[in-house]
């Protein structure tokens, strides 16, 4: 995705993922300074989402890309979830009447449980904002 917005009096390039520019987009917007878009450029998918999401938001840019980082962290967080479940309900074993987890998917399920935190974090900061 390529996207131009304005800062004040200054132009800037935004390049890369859907995800990677809305989260710079933030990262900008911190300062207070209104931000315009100017143009954008990007596959077909992306861009009628961009422009669902500026309608939605009353073509405020930093709206939507709040509206949009939330959906990015909200799908990784069920995703990390499901994986977790996934892993507790394959590894355990019923052995007289106690449950007994393999010690690699233990491993990963707390690497998994670490990355569900601080995905938590986030929503909590975009919803704090």
């Amino acid at each position: 995705m390529e996207l131009w917005i304005r800062i004040g009096d200054e132009k800037l390039k935004l390049q890369g993922s859907f995800r990677k520019v809305m989260e710079d987009i933030l990262t900008k917007s911190k300062n207070g300074k209104k931000i315009e878009l100017l143009s954008f450029h990007t596959s077909q998918k992306e861009r009628r989402r961009l422009k669902r999401e500026l309608r939605a938001n009353n073509k405020d840019i930093v709206e939507t890309a709040r509206a949009v980082v939330r959906w990015f962290y909200t799908r990784d967080f069920r995703s990390v979830k499901r994986r977790i479940k996934e892993l507790k309900k394959r590894a355990r074993y019923l052995s007289k009447g106690e449950y007994f987890y393999c010690s690699s998917a233990l491993k990963e399920i707390t690497d998994l449980e670490n990355k569900l935190k601080d995905i938590e974090k986030k929503l909590r900061e975009l919803k704090q904002r």
